[in-house]
């Protein structure tokens, strides 16, 4: 309930029912509920999703609690034909449906955007897939590794080793998940000056092309793939680290705190970055200066010239950061029915707004919300519901 002390959300009174898996359309849900969205999950069995997937703390899949903590979840076996007419119940008196099934998975379930609109006009549907609703590739599988090859990040991340290099994290599934996100918001926004809802549809590929844009345009004009990102670790005594004097300025500050006064007064020297001939000569100076010192000292000295530098940090050494904590990137949460037992989970939403603060929910059991959302929101009684779960309509 709110309360005078108790802030709106931005998007507090906003409705999305999430029919999606894995990580690609459930982590762009999890930021809209942070941001004040009630996100109900449609689930069906508990191995349909990442309940039952690793790694595990106690009992709990870490991937699902990080993709889906705040949410509520409800069973609902979407092929009976109760179950078809209780989500467009749920669509009638929602605003947003999030989807990740293959292209023309919701058309066969008799869920398509048309079919929504009868019951709901102003009904946004977002549809998140590998290739996109359209294209040669439109029917094929996808995970974020296949996109990291399609996309040409895991070839230019691989260059200079002799193959392609897979990123360690999930960055094509978080990538669409942001794009979903953004659109939904645009969407709804639509929606608030026309009154008409629409169907957009986030392309996993288009987002990792995207991360490539400055190296396809260059190949494109010159033909040849010779474009590298100046980004570099560079060796010390006891690690790696990584700098961009990108600015003017700061590789005049640079050579300077190197000691090398001289080449800070020449202008070739202390271009800023793809602006000289000298950029070779100056990074193997700075990799000799670093090879000479601790970490903590070059990351002192360039800090303190207000040059923007980076230890490269294991995940011990991420955990261990004070900064992740008081900005409650992660945060700890209790696990019910393991008494004492904690575990990590992504903290409110990263964005941080001044008077309409994010909040972070806890870890939904299966079916939790059954009675909440169809005997409060859909006026369903006890009997009903009993009668439900005996015909195979929710469990």
């Amino acid at each position: 309930m709110m309360t005078p002390s108790s802030p709106t959300k931005v998007l507090e009174g906003v409705r999305i029912l999430e029919l999606a898996r894995w990580q690609a359309a459930p982590r762009g849900s999890l930021i809209l509920r942070d941001m004040g969205a009630e996100v109900i999950k449609i689930e069906w069995r508990k191995g349909a999703d990442l309940r039952n997937s690793g790694p595990f703390v106690g009992d709990m899949s870490v991937q699902f609690a990080a993709y889906n903590r705040g949410k509520k979840s409800i069973t609902l076996n979407t092929r009976h034909p109760e179950g078809k007419r209780l989500f467009l119940d749920l669509v009638g008196v929602s605003d947003v449906v999030l989807e990740n099934f293959r292209p023309g998975t919701m058309n066969d379930m008799e869920f398509g955007y048309d079919a929504m609109c009868q019951v709901n006009p102003g009904i946004i549907l977002a549809s998140v897939s590998g290739f996109g609703q359209y294209g040669p590739y439109r029917d094929r599988q996808c995970f974020d590794p296949i996109i990291q090859a399609m996309s040409g990040l895991g070839d230019q991340t691989g260059r200079g080793f002799g193959q392609p290099i897979m990123a360690e994290g999930p960055i094509m599934d978080r990538t669409a998940a942001l794009h979903a996100a953004v659109g939904i918001l645009g969407a709804l926004r639509h929606r608030d000056r026309t009154g008409e809802g629409q169907w957009l549809e986030v392309a996993m590929l288009d987002g990792g092309i995207s991360l490539e844009e400055v190296a396809l345009a260059m190949c494109y004009e010159t033909g040849t793939n010779d474009f590298k990102r100046s980004g570099t670790f560079l060796q010390c005594k006891d690690g790696w680290v990584t700098t961009g004097a990108a600015r003017a300025g700061m590789w005049e500050r640079m050579l300077k705190v190197m000691g090398y006064s001289d080449l800070a007064e020449d202008p070739e020297y202390a271009a800023p970055m793809f602006a000289t001939d000298k950029a070779e000569i100056r990074m193997e100076l700075l990799h000799l200066w670093c090879e000479e010192r601790p970490v903590k000292d070059v990351e002192d000295a360039l800090v303190g010239a207000d040059i923007p530098v980076g230890r490269a940090m294991t995940i011990p050494d991420v955990l261990e950061d004070r900064h992740i904590w008081e900005r409650e990137v992660m945060m700890e949460t209790e696990l019910e029915g393991q008494p004492g037992k904690k575990m990590l989970v992504p903290g409110p939403t990263f964005i941080k707004f001044s008077k309409t603060p994010t909040t972070a929910g806890p870890i939904p059991k299966y079916g939790e919300h059954n009675q909440e959302i169809y005997g409060s929101l859909l006026g369903l009684d006890e009997n009903r519901l009993a009668a439900m779960v005996d015909e195979g309509v929710i469990t």
